[in-house]
């Protein structure tokens, strides 16, 4: 059973798998190249941003986020969206993305200011309910960032696309640093993140500059069927992603909050950002094939190098956790050691969920992504709130079972068939991954038992378990998967044009040539 095909393509639009694939290869190199200096600069930035604010602070920052993410995929991945998944758009589908784009941002920020008094206060405290209103302009740049982005994404422009994300990702680091050290708490972490998204916004003002807003009544409605319900299901996503912080911080306090919210960041959400370098291209190219043995040939592909890739670090991660995370953190993160092991389960899974929804999206099935993600929202909340009160470890373990439980009944949406159908496709996704993985594991665990009794230093104890790990891995992705080890050595090929990290994985994937 295959995915549900897209709407055929008008003349044009649509390109050959071959063409697709070259585009996803200068994509990867693009956004390869920019996110690995932003996922080291926010690295750093987030271990000294650790030492500068306290725990609390950063759990009142984990409810304030829901703003900042509202703000940013309501419109762009509702509006934005609906015109990069259109098969073909007039410049009168711009101009009432920009009026649609913009009367959402307007009701969000009302209706963020009266939720701030009438909910955050008396639930989370006066404070909190200020930084929410503080955070409310993220809703009108958001609403004017969303048509620019989405011209570029249609235009699979990735090179621009990588500058913006750069800018934005580098500027907030540093503004929140600056205002650290000038003596903010979480203020430093929301006008830090102001400050990134304005720097973005004005490169994508300047790289695909929109239309004015202008009333254009059928191609709004054009944009309805898609755009509503998408910009609906990224609520739930929100919700989803953020919830459980809010509702840990009512229940347990903002400190306990903040400590779910690092192990987290570290299982789930850093994994999630490299994973979004895949999930960036796939959207608009999926959206570009002519059918869906197209589709569905390069969504497994994509899958399969995105968990190739994550997955080890996620086990290495979980390791190194009662190492690194205090080393790295300071002694106040401690509590964040056994959530962050128990949450790579976690990331693991919403890595592989993430690439359904790209699918979903590119066959335009707005409305399954729409049910999806209110029952995994709903769901995933419920339990949250109903064993908080155990802890954070329960509310982890439960979190990865939650996740797991979704992740295949979106296998389930995205072929619209049972469960022994969806844990085929599954398996196909994620076995040379899970399979090297656990070779990982035979290999990096002895060699953490040693390092440990020898109390070894922490850099050579995280140098001497990684290289076990990655040895036995790569080995064992080059004798049983060598298809998947010759997809990684051609994406680091492409994301390393000298070949100084290309050459030694062709020679472990067998010699195979960086076009297979």
């Amino acid at each position: 059973m295959g995915v549900v095909p897209p709407p055929r393509a008008a003349p044009g639009d649509a390109r050959s798998n071959e063409e697709l694939v070259q585009a996803a290869g200068t994509g990867l190199r693009w956004i390869g190249h920019a996110r690995i200096v932003i996922e080291i600069a926010l690295f750093a930035s987030m271990i000294l941003l650790a030492r500068l604010i306290p725990p609390a602070e950063f759990g009142i920052f984990a409810v304030v986020v829901i703003v900042q993410e509202l703000a940013l995929t309501m419109p762009m991945e509702g509006i934005g969206s609906a015109l990069v998944q259109r098969r073909s758009i007039g410049r009168e589908h711009l101009e009432g993305g920009m009026v649609l784009s913009l009367l959402v941002g307007v009701l969000l920020a009302v209706a963020t200011i009266v939720l701030a008094v009438v909910v955050v206060d008396p639930v989370f405290g006066e404070r909190t309910a200020e930084l929410v209103m503080l955070a409310s302009p993220w809703y009108l740049m958001g609403a004017i960032y969303a048509v620019p982005y989405a011209t570029l994404r249609r235009r699979l422009d990735f090179p621009r696309l990588s500058l913006i994300d750069l800018a934005l990702n580098l500027v907030r680091a540093a503004a929140a640093i600056g205002l650290a050290l000038y003596g903010l708490d979480a203020e430093a972490l929301i006008l830090g993140g102001m400050v990134g998204m304005a720097a973005a916004l004005a490169l994508a003002l300047a790289f695909a500059p929109p239309p004015l807003p202008r009333l254009r009544p059928q191609a709004m409605r054009d944009l309805l069927p898609y755009g509503g319900p998408a910009a609906l299901a990224t609520v739930a996503w929100t919700g989803f992603r953020n919830g459980d912080y809010a509702i840990i911080g009512a229940k347990l306090g903002a400190a306990q909050a903040g400590l779910y919210w690092r192990g987290y960041m570290l299982s789930v959400e850093y994994p999630r950002k490299v994973g979004a370098l895949m999930n960036q291209i796939a959207f608009p190219v999926l959206a570009r094939t002519g059918g869906a043995d197209e589709m569905q040939a390069l969504r497994q592909r994509m899958a399969q190098l995105l968990t190739v890739v994550l997955f080890p670090l996620l086990v290495v991660l979980a390791l190194l956790a009662p190492v690194l995370v205090p080393w790295a953190f300071g002694p106040n993160w401690q509590g964040a050691v056994l959530p962050t092991q128990i949450l790579a389960l976690g990331g693991a899974v919403v890595l592989v969920t993430d690439g359904v929804g790209a699918a979903l999206m590119a066959a335009g099935r707005a409305r399954a992504l729409l049910g999806y993600g209110v029952a995994h929202f709903a769901v995933y909340a419920g339990i949250v709130f109903a064993v908080a009160s155990h802890g954070l470890v329960v509310v982890a373990i439960a979190a990865s079972v939650v996740h797991t439980v979704f992740m295949v009944i979106a296998y389930q949406v995205l072929l619209r068939g049972g469960a022994t159908a969806a844990l085929r496709l599954l398996w196909g996704d994620i076995a040379p991954a899970t399979v090297c993985c656990a070779a990982l594991l035979a290999a990096a665990a002895p060699a953490q038992l040693a390092l440990q009794a020898l109390e070894a230093p922490v850099l050579v104890h995280v140098a001497g378990v990684g290289l076990a790990g990655a040895a036995a891995y790569l080995l064992a992705l080059r004798w049983w998967f060598p298809r998947a080890a010759a997809d990684l050595a051609a994406a680091v090929g492409r994301i390393v044009p000298s070949g100084f990290a290309a050459a030694p994985l062709r020679r472990l994937a067998g010699g195979v040539s960086r076009s297979a």
